[in-house]
């Protein structure tokens, strides 16, 4: 077997695919450059992947895999947009002419009222399109993630689907959280309230393992919304671990004992770094499986990222998985 016929059969076989998630908040809106795109970087990103061969599907089918635990195929795209900003529909022009689907995830006080919102006619003219999917990004979107007490999640989840079943007389099947923020709390009651699929801000890609509760996405926005950021994000692959340590949601002790991941195959990976946002990226330990770093000092930070990165010794690519944390006081 040729050398060239091995590397074929290895990048098909040996090599699962990995979706990933591209998010966006306002396009060509220069009144808010940290959360808008250029519409010239987003024409081009989306003729990027349809000049690469890349699969854009919808979020819904992308979920689907996770649910019934297949392997996802390899240059799988979703396009998210959170919000539901009037300059969405400059985007939907464009992914129009590309025939991308995607999901906006609608901020439900605001959509229909405020300037600076879809109006009611463009929804329904993006609905009749068959290309987009409107879900859940709650009522007031505050910053529920980040709070003890639920009880005004729950309100504002009520309010939130009563408007929304109101608008497409249904009710939402995905909820993408306000900021990002969540704790284990909040994501329980989304599951038992019969969300199929809940959407974080963590800066990961999805494999066949993601929890459906927790899944993350590429926040396409400001500096990081040049081409050459976009390719490398589409690159990255899931870190597929099996314990994270502290685990997310609100920080038991502060400072942690340690901070790190115990990796499902851990053969296949080196070179690992931990990342917490108030410290950044450290050079992790290793025993057996485990990756971590000690010694930590106490977190100041509201919230903190954590997250665990390795190269891949077979594809030679960094992969990644991110976590938050809370502090409790």
């Amino acid at each position: 077997m040729t050398a060239v016929v091995l590397t074929l059969l290895l990048s098909v076989e040996a090599f699962p695919g990995h979706a990933v998630i591209l998010l966006y908040h306002r396009f060509g809106d220069e009144r808010y450059p940290t959360t808008s795109v250029s519409m010239e970087d987003f024409e081009r990103q989306m003729r990027f992947l349809k000049e690469k061969g890349y699969r854009v599907i919808p979020l819904g089918e992308l979920v689907k895999y996770l649910k019934e635990k297949k392997e996802i195929p390899d240059k799988t795209v979703a396009i998210a947009v959170d919000d539901g900003y009037r300059t969405t529909f400059r985007a939907y022009e464009v992914l129009k002419r590309y025939n991308f689907p995607f999901t906006v995830f609608l901020y439900m006080e605001a959509v229909g009222r405020y300037p600076d919102f879809l109006t009611i006619e463009q929804i329904r003219e993006m609905e009749r399109s068959g290309l987009v999917e409107f879900e859940n990004h709650s009522y007031s979107h505050k910053p529920f993630g980040l709070m003890k007490d639920t009880r005004a999640f729950l309100v504002d989840l009520d309010t939130s689907e009563k408007r929304f079943e109101e608008i497409f007389g249904r009710k939402p099947r995905f909820y993408a959280l306000p900021y990002g923020f969540y704790n284990r709390k909040v994501l329980e009651i989304l599951k038992k309230r019969g969300y199929e699929a809940v959407f974080t801000q963590d800066p990961g890609n999805v494999g066949s393992g993601t929890d459906p509760y927790r899944i993350p996405r590429q926040a396409i926005v400001g500096s990081w919304s040049k081409l050459d950021n976009f390719r490398k994000k589409l690159l990255r692959e899931p870190l597929p671990v099996k314990d994270i340590l502290p685990p997310y949601g609100f920080l038991e002790e502060n400072p942690p004992s340690l901070a790190g991941a115990v990796l499902e195959e851990p053969d296949k990976y080196s070179n690992c770094r931990i990342y917490i946002s108030e410290l950044g990226w450290k050079r992790a330990k290793r025993e057996g499986e485990m990756v971590f770093v000690k010694d930590l000092p106490q977190l100041k930070r509201k919230w903190n990222r954590i997250g665990v990165k390795c190269i891949n010794t077979r594809t030679r690519r960094w992969a990644y998985t991110f976590w938050m944390v809370i502090r409790s006081r």
